[in-house]
């Protein structure tokens, strides 16, 4: 893994700088979790200044890992810290409306595959043959020779969403997770309760409501033996996609175009296993939509600011072109 010497040796003399770790939008378990471990890793070092930030807002399965937070999480923090280190994603766009103020030192650790215009880092821990970021830190922990169990707990909740409860996990996957439980007594159901969504009477309504728009404005193409669902929602695009997935869609597609364009996209997993890669489509799509795309194979998604109808053409194209060659 590149970097990690380098993030060493910059840490063991940064204990008199502050930290500001940031979060994508929308910050997810792996995102947040991996935040939230290195948060106690600086703690551990003696850091005084350490906060943790996300972009716009923390999704309903991560906001129980706040419990585990050192600190304070505050949403599209103003940067004034000396260090910023960005989890989970090497995308500007996804920080947004977050900006990085020139002479600060920038550090990316993220498991996706990098992108023709990535975030111009001091320091770069990237590794895309990992399933999740918090693979990367424990990673990066081991190096280190920090053990904890909390910040076990937050890495955990990542690698379990990041991997759908596994079914995307490798053979680092179950090493890291082994080596983890190996050293620390957690009950995996614990790290289960831990990631189940949070929410309200109004959110549940609000999720209903989009399900049943995105159906009602559902289109489905079938291409020789395969469904793809299409649809539009205001909100929730990634959750119409499961829904999809469950009625018995092979491929789901869903955009929305408030506050600009965002797409998810899901496949099931024999498409995945067959070579469907929706994250690298994604990135195909990031400049028809003026922003940035790139995911997992079998679950991805991109953010823009205009052009969905554009954007779900190529996705289309893509798909097909795929399903052509496969068969």
């Amino acid at each position: 893994m590149r970097g990690k010497l380098k993030l060493k040796r910059f840490l063991q003399g940064s204990k008199d700088k502050s930290f500001l770790l940031l979060c994508h939008h929308n910050a997810d378990p792996d995102s947040l979790g991996s935040a939230i471990a290195f948060a106690l890793y600086l703690k551990s070092l003696g850091v005084k200044s350490v906060r943790i930030g996300v972009a716009q807002s923390v999704s309903s399965y991560a906001k129980r890992l706040l419990t585990l937070s050192p600190v304070p999480l505050e949403k599209d923090p103003l940067v004034r810290e000396d260090v910023v280190m960005i989890f989970d994603t090497s995308s500007l766009e996804q920080l947004e409306p977050i900006e990085i103020p020139r002479g600060k030192t920038v550090i990316v650790v993220d498991h996706h595959s990098e992108k023709e215009k990535p975030i111009r880092a001091n320091i770069s821990v990237v590794d895309s043959s990992r399933t999740s970021t918090a693979e990367i830190v424990w990673e990066l922990f081991k190096y280190f020779g920090f053990y904890d169990e909390t910040a076990v707990r937050a890495l955990l909740a990542g690698i379990v969403t990041d991997t759908a409860n596994f079914r995307f996990g490798n053979a680092k996957t179950f090493k890291a997770v082994s080596e983890m439980l190996g050293r620390f007594p957690i009950q995996m159901g614990e790290i289960f309760q831990l990631i189940a969504p949070v929410s309200d009477e109004n959110i549940d309504q609000a999720k209903r409501m989009a399900i049943l728009k995105a159906c009602q404005r559902l289109e489905l193409k079938k291409f020789r033996k395969y469904i793809i669902a299409v649809s539009k929602v205001s909100a929730y695009e990634s959750l119409a996609c499961k829904t999809f997935l469950n009625l018995g869609a092979d491929i789901a597609v869903v955009g929305s175009e408030k506050k600009g364009v965002r797409i998810s996209a899901r496949a099931k997993e024999n498409l995945v296993k067959k070579g469907l890669h929706l994250g690298k489509i994604m990135e195909k799509v990031g400049p028809i939509i003026d922003g940035s795309g790139g995911g997992h194979a079998g679950a991805a998604g991109a953010n823009g600011k205009n052009n969905l109808d554009g954007a779900i053409k190529l996705i289309l194209k893509e798909i097909e072109r795929f399903l052509r060659e496969v068969d």
